[in-house]
């Protein structure tokens, strides 16, 4: 699953993703949690961007909004998806 999202993220949604954060910019699940009981996933990650100036326009939101769009490519059903993302700027 987690392998599956983060090549969605990274190759098939790659250009709206470098056009939110900046060239060379990337997505890595770190986990994903699924709680049954209440219906919920959650989603941690952490979102490596070239463009500082991009991320504060954005800041997460943008690549929630790409996560959200590739949890429902994959198949997965509705269910209230709680990402935590952590971020870092990458060197080109």
């Amino acid at each position: 699953m987690k392998k599956c999202l983060t090549l969605l993220m990274n190759k098939v949604l790659i250009e709206e993703l470098e056009n939110l954060y900046g060239k060379g910019s990337n997505i890595e699940i770190s986990s994903i949690v699924v709680a049954s009981r209440h219906n919920e996933t959650i989603i941690s990650y952490k979102l490596f961007y070239s463009n500082q100036d991009y991320l504060l326009e954005t800041m997460n939101v943008g690549s929630d909004f790409l996560l959200e769009k590739c949890w429902e490519l994959m198949g997965y059903p509705k269910t209230k998806l709680i990402l935590a993302c952590s971020m870092q700027m990458v060197d080109l």
